[in-house]
Protein backbone atom coordinates (compact mmCIF):
# COMPACT_ATOMS: atom_id res chain seq x y z
CA UNK A 1 0.00 0.00 0.00
CA UNK A 2 1.36 3.51 -0.99
CA UNK A 3 1.78 5.98 2.13
CA UNK A 4 0.38 9.42 1.83
CA UNK A 5 2.27 12.16 1.13
CA UNK A 6 3.25 15.03 3.64
CA UNK A 7 1.30 17.53 3.62
CA UNK A 8 1.65 21.17 5.48
CA UNK A 9 -0.97 24.07 5.43
CA UNK A 10 1.29 27.61 6.47
CA UNK A 11 -1.95 29.22 8.86
CA UNK A 12 -1.89 32.52 9.74
CA UNK A 13 -4.12 34.81 12.08
CA UNK A 14 -7.40 35.64 9.44
CA UNK A 15 -9.69 33.29 9.33
CA UNK A 16 -10.77 33.86 6.22
CA UNK A 17 -7.19 33.06 4.59
CA UNK A 18 -7.23 30.25 7.18
CA UNK A 19 -10.69 28.72 6.13
CA UNK A 20 -9.46 29.05 2.83
CA UNK A 21 -6.10 26.80 3.09
CA UNK A 22 -8.31 24.47 4.79
CA UNK A 23 -10.79 24.17 2.16
CA UNK A 24 -8.20 23.00 -0.47
CA UNK A 25 -6.11 21.02 1.84
CA UNK A 26 -9.42 19.13 2.99
CA UNK A 27 -10.59 18.98 -1.11
CA UNK A 28 -7.49 16.33 -1.30
CA UNK A 29 -9.26 14.15 0.94
CA UNK A 30 -6.13 13.07 2.39
CA UNK A 31 -4.21 13.87 5.73
CA UNK A 32 -2.20 16.78 6.55
CA UNK A 33 -0.52 18.76 8.69
CA UNK A 34 -1.02 22.58 9.72
CA UNK A 35 1.89 24.74 10.68
CA UNK A 36 1.00 28.21 12.53
CA UNK A 37 2.88 31.08 11.35
CA UNK A 38 3.68 33.68 14.07
CA UNK A 39 6.21 36.74 13.19
CA UNK A 40 9.32 38.61 15.01
CA UNK A 41 8.92 42.81 15.44
CA UNK A 42 9.99 43.66 11.83
CA UNK A 43 9.16 40.97 10.23
CA UNK A 44 7.74 42.57 7.20
CA UNK A 45 11.51 44.41 6.53
CA UNK A 46 13.23 40.98 6.65
CA UNK A 47 11.00 38.96 4.55
CA UNK A 48 11.15 41.73 1.99
CA UNK A 49 14.82 41.44 1.80
CA UNK A 50 15.37 37.52 2.92
CA UNK A 51 13.40 35.71 -0.05
CA UNK A 52 13.98 32.54 0.91
CA UNK A 53 14.00 32.15 4.67
CA UNK A 54 12.58 31.66 8.12
CA UNK A 55 14.32 33.83 9.88
CA UNK A 56 11.62 36.23 10.38
CA UNK A 57 9.15 33.85 12.57
CA UNK A 58 8.78 33.44 15.83
CA UNK A 59 11.03 30.85 17.65
CA UNK A 60 7.89 28.68 18.45
CA UNK A 61 7.10 28.54 14.88
CA UNK A 62 10.40 27.48 13.67
CA UNK A 63 10.19 24.92 16.17
CA UNK A 64 7.94 22.92 14.20
CA UNK A 65 9.86 23.81 10.72
CA UNK A 66 12.24 20.62 11.01
CA UNK A 67 12.47 17.44 8.93
CA UNK A 68 11.40 15.07 7.35
CA UNK A 69 10.42 17.94 5.08
CA UNK A 70 7.03 17.91 3.43
CA UNK A 71 5.91 17.10 -0.33
CA UNK A 72 3.72 19.46 -0.40
CA UNK A 73 3.62 23.29 1.16
CA UNK A 74 0.01 25.21 1.01
CA UNK A 75 0.32 28.79 1.74
CA UNK A 76 -1.56 32.36 0.93
CA UNK A 77 -0.68 35.54 0.22
CA UNK A 78 2.35 37.20 0.58
CA UNK A 79 3.90 36.96 4.22
CA UNK A 80 4.83 33.35 3.79
CA UNK A 81 6.12 32.67 0.42
CA UNK A 82 9.89 33.23 1.57
CA UNK A 83 8.63 30.54 4.15
CA UNK A 84 7.58 28.28 1.89
CA UNK A 85 10.75 28.83 -0.52
CA UNK A 86 12.89 28.29 2.43
CA UNK A 87 11.41 24.68 3.28
CA UNK A 88 11.84 23.64 -0.54
CA UNK A 89 15.49 24.26 -0.03
CA UNK A 90 15.42 22.45 3.17
CA UNK A 91 14.03 19.90 0.83
CA UNK A 92 16.28 19.97 -1.59
CA UNK A 93 14.13 21.30 -3.95
CA UNK A 94 11.81 18.24 -4.22
CA UNK A 95 9.05 20.12 -2.12
CA UNK A 96 6.30 21.39 -4.22
CA UNK A 97 4.38 24.37 -3.42
CA UNK A 98 0.90 26.05 -4.20
CA UNK A 99 0.18 29.53 -3.04
CA UNK A 100 -3.78 31.13 -2.63
CA UNK A 101 -4.88 34.37 -2.82
CA UNK A 102 -1.76 36.95 -4.68
CA UNK A 103 1.80 36.14 -3.75
CA UNK A 104 2.96 39.22 -4.72
CA UNK A 105 5.96 36.60 -6.29
CA UNK A 106 6.23 35.63 -9.81
CA UNK A 107 4.28 32.39 -10.77
CA UNK A 108 7.31 30.68 -12.02
CA UNK A 109 8.13 30.18 -8.12
CA UNK A 110 5.22 28.17 -7.42
CA UNK A 111 3.97 24.27 -9.30
CA UNK A 112 0.46 25.89 -8.76
CA UNK A 113 -1.13 29.39 -8.31
CA UNK A 114 -5.24 29.44 -7.31
CA UNK A 115 -6.79 33.49 -7.02
CA UNK A 116 -9.87 35.07 -7.62
CA UNK A 117 -10.57 38.31 -9.15
CA UNK A 118 -9.69 40.86 -6.65
CA UNK A 119 -6.54 40.18 -7.33
CA UNK A 120 -3.92 40.72 -9.95
CA UNK A 121 -2.68 37.67 -10.24
CA UNK A 122 -0.78 37.24 -14.19
CA UNK A 123 -2.08 34.60 -16.38
CA UNK A 124 0.00 31.43 -16.57
CA UNK A 125 -0.46 27.63 -17.17
CA UNK A 126 -0.20 26.95 -13.40
CA UNK A 127 -2.72 29.50 -12.74
CA UNK A 128 -6.13 28.97 -11.72
CA UNK A 129 -8.86 31.95 -11.42
CA UNK A 130 -11.70 30.79 -9.67
CA UNK A 131 -15.04 32.54 -9.28
CA UNK A 132 -15.72 32.91 -6.01
CA UNK A 133 -13.07 31.99 -2.44
CA UNK A 134 -12.98 28.68 -1.58
CA UNK A 135 -14.75 28.04 1.66
CA UNK A 136 -15.56 25.24 3.71
CA UNK A 137 -19.29 24.88 4.40
CA UNK A 138 -20.71 22.99 2.03
CA UNK A 139 -21.28 20.33 4.28
CA UNK A 140 -22.29 22.58 7.15
CA UNK A 141 -21.80 21.17 10.47
CA UNK A 142 -24.98 19.82 12.35
CA UNK A 143 -26.02 22.05 14.94
CA UNK A 144 -25.94 21.37 18.60
CA UNK A 145 -29.15 20.94 20.73
CA UNK A 146 -28.17 24.00 22.19
CA UNK A 147 -27.69 25.36 18.71
CA UNK A 148 -31.10 24.64 17.59
CA UNK A 149 -32.95 25.59 20.19
CA UNK A 150 -31.78 29.09 20.26
CA UNK A 151 -32.13 29.29 16.28
CA UNK A 152 -36.17 27.70 16.72
CA UNK A 153 -36.61 29.95 19.37
CA UNK A 154 -36.43 33.22 17.01
CA UNK A 155 -39.53 33.20 14.73
CA UNK A 156 -38.31 33.03 10.66
CA UNK A 157 -38.13 34.24 8.22
CA UNK A 158 -34.12 34.70 9.75
CA UNK A 159 -32.34 37.48 8.25
CA UNK A 160 -27.91 37.26 8.99
CA UNK A 161 -26.43 40.91 9.02
CA UNK A 162 -22.55 39.50 8.87
CA UNK A 163 -20.90 42.88 9.58
CA UNK A 164 -16.66 42.80 8.85
CA UNK A 165 -14.36 45.62 8.94
CA UNK A 166 -11.32 47.25 7.73
CA UNK A 167 -9.35 45.85 4.89
CA UNK A 168 -6.42 46.75 2.60
CA UNK A 169 -7.77 50.58 1.78
CA UNK A 170 -11.08 49.71 2.18
CA UNK A 171 -13.30 50.65 5.09
CA UNK A 172 -16.90 49.92 6.30
CA UNK A 173 -19.39 52.94 5.07
CA UNK A 174 -21.07 53.85 7.88
CA UNK A 175 -23.71 55.71 6.69
CA UNK A 176 -24.72 53.71 4.34
CA UNK A 177 -24.69 51.03 7.51
CA UNK A 178 -26.87 52.80 9.29
CA UNK A 179 -29.49 53.04 6.55
CA UNK A 180 -28.92 49.06 5.92
CA UNK A 181 -29.61 48.29 9.44
CA UNK A 182 -32.61 50.87 9.70
CA UNK A 183 -34.10 48.67 6.69
CA UNK A 184 -33.37 45.08 7.76
CA UNK A 185 -35.15 46.00 10.79
CA UNK A 186 -37.82 47.07 9.02
CA UNK A 187 -37.79 43.80 6.87
CA UNK A 188 -37.40 41.62 9.62
CA UNK A 189 -40.61 43.34 11.53
CA UNK A 190 -42.59 43.23 8.25
CA UNK A 191 -42.05 39.25 7.63
CA UNK A 192 -42.31 38.81 11.08
CA UNK A 193 -39.15 37.66 11.31
CA UNK A 194 -35.63 37.56 13.39
CA UNK A 195 -32.76 40.00 11.87
CA UNK A 196 -29.61 37.84 13.28
CA UNK A 197 -26.43 39.89 13.98
CA UNK A 198 -23.06 38.74 13.79
CA UNK A 199 -19.08 40.15 13.82
CA UNK A 200 -15.81 39.27 13.51
CA UNK A 201 -12.44 40.59 14.75
CA UNK A 202 -12.37 43.47 12.70
CA UNK A 203 -15.67 44.82 13.23
CA UNK A 204 -14.92 48.37 14.59
CA UNK A 205 -16.76 49.83 18.05
CA UNK A 206 -17.71 52.12 15.77
CA UNK A 207 -20.13 49.63 13.74
CA UNK A 208 -21.04 48.19 16.56
CA UNK A 209 -22.46 51.36 18.25
CA UNK A 210 -24.72 52.11 15.12
CA UNK A 211 -26.12 48.68 14.66
CA UNK A 212 -27.08 48.89 18.65
CA UNK A 213 -28.54 52.12 18.08
CA UNK A 214 -30.48 51.33 15.19
CA UNK A 215 -31.95 48.15 16.84
CA UNK A 216 -32.79 49.69 19.88
CA UNK A 217 -35.77 48.52 21.72
CA UNK A 218 -36.92 46.31 18.69
CA UNK A 219 -37.83 42.98 19.76
CA UNK A 220 -37.06 41.33 16.61
CA UNK A 221 -32.94 41.78 16.85
CA UNK A 222 -30.82 38.11 18.01
CA UNK A 223 -27.44 39.31 18.51
CA UNK A 224 -24.14 36.29 18.11
CA UNK A 225 -21.86 37.93 20.48
CA UNK A 226 -20.20 35.04 22.65
CA UNK A 227 -20.57 32.05 19.87
CA UNK A 228 -23.85 31.07 21.16
CA UNK A 229 -24.21 29.53 17.39
CA UNK A 230 -21.36 28.70 15.13
CA UNK A 231 -20.67 30.78 11.99
CA UNK A 232 -21.43 27.92 9.34
CA UNK A 233 -24.15 26.97 11.45
CA UNK A 234 -25.68 30.40 11.23
CA UNK A 235 -24.64 30.51 7.30
CA UNK A 236 -26.95 27.24 6.90
CA UNK A 237 -29.84 28.49 9.18
CA UNK A 238 -30.27 32.13 7.22
CA UNK A 239 -33.19 32.43 4.59
CA UNK A 240 -31.23 35.71 3.83
CA UNK A 241 -27.95 36.93 3.68
CA UNK A 242 -26.64 40.68 4.12
CA UNK A 243 -22.77 41.00 3.73
CA UNK A 244 -20.91 44.08 3.92
CA UNK A 245 -18.80 44.21 0.83
CA UNK A 246 -15.15 44.26 2.25
CA UNK A 247 -14.53 40.38 2.29
CA UNK A 248 -14.25 38.15 -0.85
CA UNK A 249 -14.27 35.19 1.94
CA UNK A 250 -17.58 36.13 3.76
CA UNK A 251 -19.53 37.10 0.36
CA UNK A 252 -18.09 33.65 -1.12
CA UNK A 253 -19.67 31.61 1.92
CA UNK A 254 -22.72 33.14 1.85
CA UNK A 255 -22.92 33.08 -2.20
CA UNK A 256 -22.80 29.35 -2.09
CA UNK A 257 -25.45 28.76 0.41
CA UNK A 258 -27.62 29.38 -2.66
CA UNK A 259 -30.12 31.83 -0.78
CA UNK A 260 -30.57 35.72 -1.55
CA UNK A 261 -27.37 37.78 -1.23
CA UNK A 262 -27.61 41.68 -0.48
CA UNK A 263 -24.12 43.60 0.22
CA UNK A 264 -23.73 46.49 2.01
CA UNK A 265 -21.62 49.60 0.68
CA UNK A 266 -17.74 50.26 1.78
CA UNK A 267 -15.61 52.80 1.21
CA UNK A 268 -12.01 53.66 0.02
CA UNK A 269 -9.80 54.87 3.06
CA UNK A 270 -7.27 57.79 2.62
CA UNK A 271 -4.97 55.64 0.92
CA UNK A 272 -7.17 53.99 -1.02
CA UNK A 273 -8.33 56.56 -2.58
CA UNK A 274 -5.06 57.53 -3.32
CA UNK A 275 -4.07 54.47 -5.10
CA UNK A 276 -7.70 53.26 -6.34
CA UNK A 277 -8.37 54.59 -10.11
CA UNK A 278 -11.84 54.58 -11.47
CA UNK A 279 -11.69 51.62 -13.71
CA UNK A 280 -10.93 48.26 -11.18
CA UNK A 281 -9.11 46.66 -14.47
CA UNK A 282 -6.01 48.98 -14.18
CA UNK A 283 -5.17 48.78 -10.74
CA UNK A 284 -2.20 46.46 -10.15
CA UNK A 285 -3.59 45.70 -6.34
CA UNK A 286 -5.84 43.99 -4.61
CA UNK A 287 -9.39 45.81 -5.30
CA UNK A 288 -12.10 44.08 -4.73
CA UNK A 289 -14.61 45.83 -7.39
CA UNK A 290 -12.60 42.91 -10.15
CA UNK A 291 -14.83 40.33 -7.80
CA UNK A 292 -17.68 42.03 -7.93
CA UNK A 293 -17.69 42.98 -11.37
CA UNK A 294 -17.17 39.69 -12.52
CA UNK A 295 -20.36 38.44 -10.13
CA UNK A 296 -22.39 41.16 -11.93
CA UNK A 297 -21.47 39.47 -14.78
CA UNK A 298 -21.95 35.79 -14.16
CA UNK A 299 -25.68 36.56 -13.07
CA UNK A 300 -26.72 38.78 -15.44
CA UNK A 301 -25.60 36.57 -18.00
CA UNK A 302 -26.81 33.62 -17.41
CA UNK A 303 -23.63 31.55 -17.55
CA UNK A 304 -24.65 28.04 -16.25
CA UNK A 305 -23.30 27.23 -12.78
CA UNK A 306 -21.78 24.24 -13.41
CA UNK A 307 -19.30 25.75 -14.85
CA UNK A 308 -17.53 27.47 -12.01
CA UNK A 309 -17.65 23.78 -10.70
CA UNK A 310 -15.37 22.83 -13.18
CA UNK A 311 -12.89 25.39 -12.42
CA UNK A 312 -12.36 24.35 -8.85
CA UNK A 313 -12.51 20.64 -9.35
CA UNK A 314 -9.59 21.36 -12.09
CA UNK A 315 -7.91 22.87 -9.38
CA UNK A 316 -8.06 20.28 -7.14
CA UNK A 317 -6.99 18.08 -10.40
CA UNK A 318 -4.09 19.55 -10.63
CA UNK A 319 -3.24 20.25 -7.36
CA UNK A 320 -3.77 15.72 -6.54
CA UNK A 321 -1.76 15.47 -9.38
CA UNK A 322 0.84 16.90 -7.50
CA UNK A 323 0.28 15.09 -4.30
CA UNK A 324 0.22 11.73 -6.14
CA UNK A 325 3.64 11.89 -6.63
CA UNK A 326 4.76 11.11 -3.49
CA UNK A 327 3.78 9.36 -0.39
CA UNK A 328 4.85 8.87 3.54
CA UNK A 329 3.36 8.25 7.04
CA UNK A 330 3.24 10.76 9.49
CA UNK A 331 2.16 11.59 12.54
CA UNK A 332 2.47 15.23 15.24
CA UNK A 333 4.14 14.96 18.22
CA UNK A 334 1.57 15.11 21.81
CA UNK A 335 2.82 18.73 22.46
CA UNK A 336 2.94 19.65 19.11
CA UNK A 337 0.50 22.90 17.87
CA UNK A 338 -0.47 20.27 14.44
CA UNK A 339 -3.21 19.44 13.74
CA UNK A 340 -3.89 16.34 11.47
CA UNK A 341 -7.17 16.48 9.43
CA UNK A 342 -8.47 14.50 6.55
CA UNK A 343 -11.94 13.79 4.80
CA UNK A 344 -13.64 17.01 3.54
CA UNK A 345 -14.49 18.91 0.21
CA UNK A 346 -13.84 21.86 -2.27
CA UNK A 347 -16.95 23.47 -3.38
CA UNK A 348 -17.67 26.81 -5.48
CA UNK A 349 -20.65 25.89 -6.96
CA UNK A 350 -23.28 28.62 -7.86
CA UNK A 351 -26.65 27.58 -7.45
CA UNK A 352 -29.27 28.68 -9.90
CA UNK A 353 -30.97 29.96 -6.30
CA UNK A 354 -28.52 32.23 -5.40
CA UNK A 355 -28.65 36.76 -6.36
CA UNK A 356 -26.35 38.95 -5.62
CA UNK A 357 -28.16 42.60 -5.22
CA UNK A 358 -26.90 45.52 -5.17
CA UNK A 359 -27.67 49.51 -4.71
CA UNK A 360 -29.47 51.59 -7.09
CA UNK A 361 -28.65 55.27 -7.99
CA UNK A 362 -31.77 56.35 -5.72
CA UNK A 363 -32.52 55.84 -2.27
CA UNK A 364 -35.88 54.48 -2.03
CA UNK A 365 -38.50 54.51 1.65
CA UNK A 366 -40.20 51.17 -0.35
CA UNK A 367 -39.20 47.62 1.92
CA UNK A 368 -36.27 45.62 1.12
CA UNK A 369 -36.82 43.29 -1.16
CA UNK A 370 -34.51 40.39 -2.57
CA UNK A 371 -35.79 39.38 -6.00
CA UNK A 372 -36.22 40.59 -9.45
CA UNK A 373 -32.80 42.68 -10.67
CA UNK A 374 -29.10 41.62 -9.59
CA UNK A 375 -27.10 44.62 -11.11
CA UNK A 376 -23.88 44.88 -9.73
CA UNK A 377 -22.36 48.27 -9.96
CA UNK A 378 -20.27 49.48 -12.73
CA UNK A 379 -16.63 50.21 -13.28
CA UNK A 380 -15.69 52.48 -10.39
CA UNK A 381 -18.82 52.29 -8.19
CA UNK A 382 -18.57 50.54 -4.73
CA UNK A 383 -21.57 48.34 -4.25
CA UNK A 384 -24.65 48.66 -2.11
CA UNK A 385 -27.19 46.05 -1.14
CA UNK A 386 -29.99 44.17 -2.01
CA UNK A 387 -31.91 46.15 -5.01
CA UNK A 388 -34.79 45.94 -7.13
CA UNK A 389 -36.33 47.29 -9.83
CA UNK A 390 -39.58 48.22 -7.94
CA UNK A 391 -39.64 48.74 -4.07
CA UNK A 392 -35.80 49.42 -3.91
CA UNK A 393 -34.29 49.70 -0.66
CA UNK A 394 -31.80 51.79 -1.72
CA UNK A 395 -28.03 51.61 -0.29
CA UNK A 396 -29.12 49.15 2.47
Amino acid sequence: MSEAPRIWVLMGHRRGDNNQLLALAEGLGVPFETRTVEYRWMSRARWKIFRTSAGHLTPASRRWLEPPWPDLVIGIGQRTVSVARWIRKQSGGRTRLVRLGHPRAPNRLFDLVITTRQYPVPRGDNVVTLPLAMNRFRKPPAPTAEELAWLDGRPRPHLLLSLGGTAPMWRLDLAALRLAVRKLVGRAQQKKGTLIVVGSPRTPKEAWAIVREMTAGTGNVAWVQKNEVRYPVLLNDADEHFVTADSVSMISEAVVTGKPVGLIPVEPDARGRRRLGRDPEKTRIRDPRRFWKDIHARTKNGQPHHKTTGVASAACSQLSAVVSSRSRKFSAGTNSPIEITSSGSVSVTLTQKRRVMSRNSEVSSSSVATSGSSAMPHSGQIPGPICRTSGCMGQV
